[in-house]
């Protein structure tokens, strides 16, 4: 079952802010980025995004490993604005496939396959990922990363909005599942952790004025997102506090 509609994408996109890039300042960006440059393996071909809107993860993987960028997008709106981004940042995409990514048959295989904040929004996430290896060449690399809402974040989003929690799978967000994936899956782990230490702007509010905890809560992420620019905090990752996690597999190749 998915836990959003097209509608909520719709919006999402609608309004964005182009042009959007991998931004070394910004500390998510700057601890996704760095973990996936460490730690992807040799590869070279085509990359295809699942969840691409606006494509500045497309963008990274082409400029930094000259991979070919392809991406699924389930919204118009998404579609239109990673064209518009690529458009904007000089880069041509192979192709942007629009629609239901659960119904649609893969033209053809990547030898990388990613999303990033994908496989959350869906109840059955296993069949979510069998649908991404589907797309994947035999010997192609994986990459999954999804925000991490338990520990502290999760009474903090109660606080900002609660009906966030309840558009993401909370229970896939710990080590144990995408270790347990890799086995239901015949994966070969090749990273797999926590990044990104604490993301204070992982949290989306919906402003209440006259809630003073939500006053308070917002004030503290306002002095901890300044904190966040001191580099030394990326390497501080421990399951209660850290905003992500990545997991890069190797799809086992057929002899």
């Amino acid at each position: 079952m998915e836990l959003t509609e097209v509608r909520f994408w719709e919006n999402y996109w609608e309004n964005c802010s182009l042009p959007s890039e991998v931004d070394w300042n910004f500390s998510f960006d700057r601890c996704l980025g760095s973990a996936i440059k460490k730690n992807l393996p040799t590869t070279s071909g085509e990359v295809l995004e699942v969840g691409c809107a606006p494509g500045k993860w497309l963008a990274y993987m082409a400029r930094e490993f000259g991979l070919k960028p392809s991406g699924v997008e389930y919204s118009d709106a998404g579609m239109k604005a990673t064209l518009e981004n690529f458009k904007i940042l000089g880069l041509t995409p192979d192709a942007i496939f629009t629609g239901d990514f659960l119904e649609m048959k893969p033209p053809r295989q990547f030898d990388v396959v990613m999303s990033f904040g994908f496989i959350e929004h869906f109840s059955d996430v296993d069949s979510v990922v069998e649908r991404h290896l589907q797309w994947l060449k035999s010997g192609g690399v994986l990459i999954l990363g999804v925000p991490n809402f338990t520990g502290i974040y999760s009474p903090i989003q109660r606080v900002l909005d609660r009906n966030i929690l309840e558009k993401h799978n909370l229970d896939i967000m710990n080590l144990d599942y995408f270790r347990g994936l890799g086995d239901r899956l015949s994966l070969q782990p090749v990273f797999l952790d926590y990044v990104g230490s604490f993301e204070p702007t992982l949290f989306i509010a919906n402003y209440r004025y006259g809630n003073p905890l939500q006053v308070i809560v917002r004030a503290g992420l306002w002095f901890a997102r300044r904190i966040r620019r001191w580099r030394g905090f990326d390497q501080f990752n421990h399951p209660s506090y850290s905003g992500y996690i990545l997991a890069i597999y190797r799809k086992s190749a057929i002899k």
